[in-house]
């Protein structure tokens, strides 16, 4: 097996996860209010960043758990996982149902064909700085590191884009939005890796750009491209647009 196919197969079995974003049935923020939601038991209730719920999983107990913000945790429930996050200081549950009808739909990542002339070589402009970053659901307060700009050419166009930190040194993170964004791949964008090769040189094989959990699912606060990186030259290469979507309508297929 070559290194693409086994990307691929990483992908696949990461979307197969029986508690990941295809099995997410909703999204629901919570409020000082108690309120009931039909994929998961109980009611549910936030104060601060303290989560309330009575009645979860049978328990005529009040329950709570403390989410840092921005964070998310997970706990068991009958037949999946709940996530409870933090996102721009609100909270909310993500039900996760190992039964959703994405996995019977979903089968394997879309991509382009391989094509090594999508494999760069790039130089870092470094230029450490925080850089605000926005989400498919509106401003809720993201931030990313940026290490500097990375400069290549995709045949004979010179291209830059924003590079952000990893806790890896040896690897950053590109959010790009490119020619073929909202037509064949993702509108709101994709993300790869660049590999530190040697001194202000990396590596950045776009066949394996991949899609955000928005993508697939209207239940997430994926990040967008920053505008710095909205590039006019086509990247055909990595993950296409999926033809499933699991939405508030239900599931739908195109």
């Amino acid at each position: 097996m070559n290194d693409f196919a086994e990307w691929i197969e990483s992908r696949n079995k990461q979307w197969r996860n029986p508690t990941g974003f295809l099995a997410v049935t909703g999204m629901h923020w919570l409020s000082e209010q108690p309120q009931s939601f039909s994929d998961v038991t109980g009611q549910w209730w936030a104060i601060g960043h303290t989560v309330h719920a009575r009645g979860y999983e049978g328990n005529l107990d009040e329950q709570s758990w403390n989410i840092e913000s921005g964070s998310e945790i997970q706990i068991p429930m009958t037949g999946g996982a709940l996530e409870i996050a933090s996102r721009g200081g609100n909270l909310a549950l993500r039900p996760r149902h190992s039964d959703s009808k994405m996995f019977d739909l979903f089968d394997g990542v879309i991509t382009f064909d391989y094509d090594p002339s999508f494999k760069v070589v790039a130089t870092l402009v470094k230029n450490i700085r925080e850089v605000a970053i926005g989400s498919v659901i509106g401003d809720i307060g993201l931030s990313m590191e940026s290490a500097g700009t990375l400069v290549f050419k995709i045949g004979e166009e010179t291209v830059q884009l924003t590079a952000f930190t990893r806790s890896n040194p040896e690897v950053l993170q590109i959010i790009f939005r490119d020619g073929t964004s909202g037509k064949e791949t993702y509108g709101t964008g994709r993300n790869v890796n660049a590999i530190h090769v040697e001194g202000d040189r990396w590596e950045i094989d776009f066949n394996k750009s991949a899609n955000y959990p928005c993508a697939y699912t209207d239940f997430a606060t994926c990040p967008v491209a920053p505008i710095e990186n909205h590039i006019k030259v086509e990247i055909s290469a990595g993950e296409k647009t999926p033809k499933i979507k699991s939405t508030a309508d239900g599931v739908i297929a195109y």
